[in-house]
């Protein structure tokens, strides 16, 4: 995938609300309740993003290929016109060979394996499937051998796999995986009621030695590493893997009814301990203190720069408040990060940092940290 491809905007179908694997770090296990979505809203679907324009059509779940008319959705995504058709999925559907073959003859051209630890022992514990390892791996060898198709695979970092992430994605590469997804847990569902067994913090040194050391693959010519959801400041080292800050406005479709509710006077149902772990709680903390006080100013820095002045003026909604112009202001504005520099720097209480964009563009070695008074 190239980096356009990375950006553009992908029209979401998800066809299931069912799976056939218990992750032990799903953040969706409490929207699951056991349905397909009908024939007619997938229809519907599909030609509501044809009609907004898009290009690119995701199909997933739950797990999307338990679907029973899966490869005739396939099939009408490609009928309405969509240029990049693409699936997540457990792959174990996919070692069928003839379900594999059905579903790249009827347009798919991308399928994004969720593969989340290098031996079976590993993997199956994570699923809680035995012999889900086997399935994938099986389906992932089939789907590398199909002139045509792209083929990634997903990994949520964990407690449990982080320490082996390096091995499971040379595992990965030696079968002809040349792109990877890295994603942070989500503080929902499964994911957060096992915290305990799950979370890893990445601020924690040893932790972020062993992420690094799976990151260096992504120096190697032809691999394609991604992170989603991850903290720009554990990236250090590392800046050109930082996620485009765009893809908060994923997270805000993917949450639309939740903003909704708060900008009628309501609360976000996902509101308490696990904003803390959540990529998105300065977002909500920025939007919480926008609707109490009306307005928000642009945040200042990086103060070792020479042009750190605010971006523009303060932000006020217009009388219909809009999530989404206050997302673009929040990335211009007020989305910033710290650096190691920035902990023995003199100005850091009175700082902000550098905004995640320049952070992405320029790396953390750009801050100069001012010596603190009695510093030699």
């Amino acid at each position: 995938m190239t980096n356009d491809g990375a950006t553009e905007k992908r029209h979401w179908v998800r066809l299931t609300r069912v799976c056939n694997q218990r992750c032990v770090f799903c953040h969706d296990r409490d929207a699951q309740d056991g349905t397909f979505a009908s024939w007619e809203a997938v229809y519907r679907s599909l030609r509501a993003g044809r009609t907004q324009g898009m290009r690119r059509v995701v199909l997933s779940g739950g797990e999307p290929t338990v679907h029973p008319r899966y490869l005739e959705i396939v099939a009408l995504a490609k009928k309405f016109g969509y240029g990049h058709i693409q699936t997540i999925t457990n792959g174990r559907r996919f070692c069928y060979p003839a379900f594999l073959d059905a579903a790249v003859a009827g347009g798919l051209r991308e399928a994004t394996f969720s593969l989340h630890g290098h031996t079976p022992a590993l993997h199956d514990r994570l699923t809680q499937v035995q012999g889900s390892f086997v399935q994938a791996v099986a389906g992932l060898r089939s789907a590398l051998a199909k002139r045509g198709l792209i083929v990634s695979v997903d990994v949520v970092i964990n407690a449990q796999n982080l320490p082996t992430l390096r091995e499971h994605l040379e595992f990965c590469m030696s079968l002809g995986v040349r792109e990877f997804d890295l994603l942070a847990l989500v503080p929902f569902s499964d994911a957060w009621r096992r915290r305990r067994e799950l979370s890893c913090d990445l601020s924690d040194p040893v932790s972020r030695a062993h992420l690094h050391r799976a990151l260096e693959l992504s120096r190697l010519p032809g691999v394609h590493l991604w992170t989603n959801r991850m903290r720009a400041e554990h990236l250090e080292g590392f800046e050109s893997l930082i996620q485009p800050p765009e893809k908060i406005f994923d997270e805000l479709r993917g949450r639309r009814a939740m903003f909704r509710r708060l900008l009628k006077g309501g609360r976000m149902s996902c509101a308490g301990e696990a904003c803390g772990s959540c990529f998105m709680s300065a977002f909500c903390r920025d939007l919480g203190e926008l609707l109490a006080r009306g307005e928000l100013s642009p945040r200042t820095g990086p103060l070792c720069l020479p042009r750190h002045e605010p971006s523009g003026p303060p932000f006020r909604f217009a009388r219909v408040p809009d999530v989404e112009e206050f997302a673009a202001f929040f990335i211009r504005s007020r989305f910033f990060v710290k650096g190691s520099a920035c902990a023995h720097c003199a100005d850091s209480e009175r700082c902000a940092g550098l905004p995640v964009v320049e952070a992405r563009r320029r790396g953390f070695s750009v801050l100069r940290a001012r010596a603190r008074a009695g510093d030699s």
